[in-house]
């Protein structure tokens, strides 16, 4: 508390309590499963179709599960998504022979090559095979021809043509540089990782020198022009440009080189407890002044600025001496295009796979919709491990329903084959039937007449962008259903389900994707796998709302931890989940005519808590919701007015 000691006014802010609750996103799906291309066993967020074409290839072929059913969640309305590409013994494609460096007349007195880089495609698969890399010298520098850049491309042959998708110019071997080039390519390529060679690792000093600057020839030089005060600027090792002043020179002044090497290597020396400068030389021999750094790297250099000392000295490149890099024995030759090899897309995911990954799913509380494309329920019962390992997930994280796939080229006509499937009764779970046909994108006419026209694709991620839009749309409690979930990018269903069909479905859980007169297909279905097992849970739209709150309440009220345990909790907590759920009852959220009817809001002693939860740190809040049902029967009775007697 604030002490007052003298009079006055005094403003002070207070918080008011609230503290609103926000509303989670409840589209955002995960896509799990083998694909072609992309990072292995790790979820990537992706906005578009536009993204994951960038990141894992798009549609690579007409087995693509994958990519076949991204891209129908984003035709229908997909959002944001979590691609997790699982696969096993998958290599990337690599450069068998990289660029390797001329290193002219410094490995023993003699010149001699060493490979500099080892580059690589950006993950492991056979798409790395198309890749080509070439190494140039870089163009967009002043002055051109500057011995320590290169430019890299990489791109693809068409044609016979190289032609370049990515190119990254100005590169250095200097990882001081801001255009190092591992920190460039690394950072921002989308198709290659590159390191340095096994032997700048395992043995730099041999091939990396220490930094130089030379003078011109000074053999006339009167050296009395040499004063006390002049200054040189220079930059040692990239550490910035430092600027010494030269001390009195012995006896009165300046006779020859070696005095005024001995005072610019003391001064440099004096400029900190860095190696580039304790370890700096200056020596002059045969009327030749040489300056070099202490250190012997990449980063090793000794760069001096104009200026009157040396341009009297004839110091550096402007004035007829040359400067030497660490990096310059090591920049990569010009070479290319040459082409990565070696890739491998490796075996399809196992079970162990995608446990390892729901372990790793399991902190990203985002991800609402479970969607495993390839994977289906098998059509004797044998059951599917895989879909078993996601189910576990969803009801061990209880935040995300899994889409499960019925088996392709089974016609579910009879309750008797759905009971054969084996399904689960778990209320995170839905299923969706028929199989989807939608057009053969590497069908054509004209280069590829025999392939078929359309492919035969899961339902699952058509349903999966059908509760997006309708989240966005309606909100998650409007069941994703109805005329108005015209399914897009449709070329026909699987089998066709009439009114008799969907009598044998409807009670076991089963939703049917329907062709309608006027609408087209549409989902005509909502319900959970758990409707006859736990019918409270039977509607996706009442399990996805309660996902929605649970979620947006846990998020909503972290800051309550640690806080006092008395009645001004627990009203703060009452006030700020009750605006939350007004706010819902308000856009139509609930059942009920009243807000009391609604929902209700609960916490306090004596009511949800005894002495002993709170002796023990417990806060305990409960919350009630009447849920919207969906009208899944609309009965109009029509009967004849007889005329009145």
């Amino acid at each position: 508390m604030r002490t007052y000691l003298h009079p006055g006014v005094y403003i002070e802010e207070i918080p008011s309590g609230a503290k609103p609750i926000e509303g989670v996103s409840t589209s955002t799906a995960a896509f799990i499963g083998f694909a072609n291309r992309g990072p292995i066993g790790e979820p990537v967020l992706i906005q578009s179709w536009d993204d994951y074409v960038d990141r894992f290839g798009g549609v690579t072929s007409p087995t693509d599960a994958m990519g076949l059913a991204v891209n129908a969640f984003y035709l229908n309305g997909g959002r944001s998504a979590y691609i997790a590409r699982l696969a096993a013994n998958a290599q990337p494609a690599r450069l068998p022979e990289p660029p390797p460096a001329t290193v002219p007349g410094r490995v023993g007195g003699a010149a001699a090559d060493v490979n500099v880089l080892q580059i690589q495609a950006a993950s492991p698969g056979v798409w790395g095979n198309e890749l080509h890399i070439r190494v140039t010298q870089a163009q967009d520098l002043s002055p051109p021809g500057d011995a320590y850049h290169f430019r890299l491309e990489v791109g693809r042959l068409e044609d016979g043509r190289f032609v370049a998708d990515e190119i990254f110019d100005g590169l250095s071997m200097d990882e001081s540089d801001p255009n190092y080039v591992l920190t460039v390519v690394n950072g921002s390529s989308e198709r290659v990782r590159v390191d340095l060679s096994e032997a700048l690792k395992s043995d730099p000093n041999t091939y990396y020198l220490r930094g130089t600057c030379t003078s011109g020839d000074l053999g006339g030089l009167d050296w009395t022009q040499v004063h006390e005060g002049m200054q040189l600027t220079l930059n040692i090792d990239n550490l910035g440009a430092r600027t010494i002043t030269l001390g009195p020179p012995p006896d009165g002044a300046y006779s020859d080189g070696e005095e005024v090497c001995a005072e610019i290597q003391a001064r440099v020396r004096a400029l900190g407890p860095e190696s580039g400068y304790q370890g700096f030389t200056c020596t002059f021999d045969s009327g030749v002044m040489t300056l070099a750094s202490g250190s012997r790297g990449s980063a090793s250099a000794v760069v001096v600025r104009p200026g009157p000392l040396a341009e009297l000295l004839e110091l550096g490149p402007a004035y007829g001496g040359t400067e030497v890099r660490g990096s310059l024995d090591v920049v990569p030759r010009t070479s290319g295009p040459a082409a990565l090899t070696g890739g491998e897309d490796g075996d399809a995911p196992g079970v162990a796979d995608y446990q390892a990954f729901f372990a790793k799913l399991k902190k990203i509380r985002d991800a609402s919709i479970l969607v495993l494309p390839g994977e289906y329920m098998p059509a004797d019962g044998s059951g599917n491990p895989k879909i078993d390992a996601a189910l576990a997930h969803a009801e061990e994280t209880k935040n995300r329903m899994v889409i499960i796939d019925p088996p392709p080229g089974v016609e579910l006509d009879q309750a008797a084959k759905v009971n054969q499937l084996g399904l689960t009764t778990s209320t995170y779970a839905a299923l969706y039937y028929p199989w989807v046909k939608v057009n053969n994108p590497f069908y054509n006419v004209d280069t590829n007449p025999t392939a078929p026209v359309t492919l035969t694709i899961a339902p699952s991620a058509f349903a999966a962008g059908v509760w997006a839009r309708t989240d966005g749309t309606r909100g998650v409690w409007k069941a994703p259903a109805g005329v108005e979930t015209g399914l897009r990018g449709v070329a026909g269903l699987e089998f066709a389900v009439g009114d008799g069909d969907q009598d044998q479905l409807n009670p076991l859980g089963v939703n049917a994707l329907r062709k309608l007169p006027t609408f087209g297909p549409v989902v005509w279905g909502t319900r959970t796998l758990s409707t006859r097992a736990n019918p409270e849970w039977r509607y996706v739209p009442v399990r996805r709302t309660a996902i929605f709150i649970e979620e947006s309440i846990y998020g909503g009220i972290q800051w309550a931890v640690f806080e006092p345990n008395d009645h001004r909790l627990w009203s703060s907590l009452r006030a700020n989940i009750g605006s939350f759920m007004d706010g819902l009852f308000r856009s139509g959220a609930f059942q009920g005519e009243t807000a009391s009817d609604a929902y209700f809001v609960r916490c306090g002693l004596g009511d949800t808590m005894t002495q002993g939860d709170i002796d023990r740190g417990q806060v305990i809040v409960i919350v009630g919701f009447a849920p919207l049902k969906p009208a899944e029967f609309v009965i109009v009775r029509i009967q004849q007015k007889v005329a009145q007697q």
